[in-house]
């Protein structure tokens, strides 16, 4: 098991920095309305991490690493650079080093009940505990399979991804993106003060084309993302800035700033090996960005095409997996043991009750 550095976490992270940067692009704790209530679930992680604090139940007092946001879409295959793949977190906005590791699981359980792989939450407090208690549940055949692929296989999905989202040197009208030229202001403004940082992390790599754009709905909804197409001999990448702000766990208790916080969350959550192709931090003047490939993966639970890809069971059971998983990775850390003993399933589930309830009231 990967080796923790919780306490020196607990002691540099617990105060909020003197002077925080503000920009156009903030979080805030209000309720972020959405068509569908896990797509309002996914938008509004900063609400939930707000109302947790204002709960009592000795369940949220051992703290440790969370994952922040921790949905079925959240995880994924990961390639390594060293060939084959592994199953972990694919986004670090919203982790942070010192949150209650309860509030993962209730977190978790909420956002699968008002999706369409909805399991039962004692299902879920059951497979988290084994988890927990180091006990591992065996891999979804669908896992195995994504897994099981061979890297020249991955390689040419990924060239087909390339040729989909390009045309020769540009990006394709498929990649939706908007020029630069045509953004917002706040954007463009971003952009020039973030510019030299981006191409300096990129060092090496001929710059092909630039564009941007947003989600309009979900996690991140309207944070800037920067894609760049760059090539090097024949190693081509689709490479993104996605401007990170306030993680959504410093609305329970601050967490630092990104780069303070990214090690701790990578330790725990992503893979023991080197990723293929960049994901790392990138500070900027005008913000802290993540750098990453854009590359696709086997593994995708849309809820929105769940009706038509036939993975309906598949989501359930990979749904039981990550809460499997998720009491894994919070079983290496140092509060485990704490967490083991004051975890209680009538608490947790009044807890996921509670929070569901408000959000169907929210969002109405």
């Amino acid at each position: 098991m990967k080796a923790l550095f919780l306490t020196l976490a607990m002691t540099f992270f617990c105060a909020a920095p003197a002077s925080a940067q503000l920009n156009a692009f903030t979080m805030s704790a209000d309720w972020n309305h959405q068509d569908g209530l896990f797509n309002a679930f996914r938008a509004n992680a900063p609400h939930y991490w707000n109302w947790l604090k204002s709960q009592n139940s000795p369940m949220l007092s051992p703290m440790g690493i969370v994952v922040g946001d921790p949905h079925i879409q959240n995880f994924g295959d990961v390639q390594l650079a060293s060939g084959g793949r592994e199953f972990a977190l694919n986004d670090i906005d919203d982790g942070g080093p010192q949150a209650p590791l309860a509030g993962d699981l209730i977190r978790y359980a909420a956002g699968n009940q008002v999706s369409p792989f909805a399991i039962s939450t004692k299902d879920i407090f059951q497979a988290y505990l084994q988890g927990l208690q180091g006990k591992a549940v065996a891999e979804p055949e669908i896992l195995q399979e994504a897994l099981s692929h061979s890297d020249a296989d991955y390689f040419k999905r990924q060239s087909k991804y390339l040729t989909k989202m390009t045309d020769q040197n540009r990006f394709s009208a498929k990649a939706k993106l908007t020029p630069i030229s045509q953004a917002p202001a706040s954007v463009q403004e971003l952009y020039e003060k973030s510019r030299s940082a981006f191409e300096a992390s990129m060092s090496g790599y001929q710059i092909l084309d630039v564009g941007y754009r947003t989600k309009l709905s979900g996690g991140s909804q309207g944070l800037p993302r920067f894609w760049y197409l760059i090539q090097r001999n024949q190693e081509r990448y689709i490479v993104e800035f996605k401007l990170q702000t306030q993680a959504a766990t410093s609305f329970y208790l601050y967490q630092g700033e990104p780069a303070q916080r990214f090690p701790y969350i990578e330790q725990v959550y992503r893979p023991a090996h080197n990723a293929y192709g960049p994901y790392k931090i990138v500070t900027t003047e005008g913000g802290a960005f993540l750098m990453r490939a854009r590359l696709n993966p086997y593994l995708d639970f849309d809820p929105e095409e769940v009706d038509s890809n036939g993975s309906l069971d598949d989501g359930k059971k990979m749904s039981l997996y990550i809460a499997n998983r998720l009491g894994l990775w919070h079983g290496g850390q140092s509060a485990s043991t704490t967490l083991l003993q004051v975890l209680n399933f009538n608490d947790f589930d009044s807890l996921v009750k509670n929070y569901v309830n408000l959000m169907t009231k929210e969002n109405n």
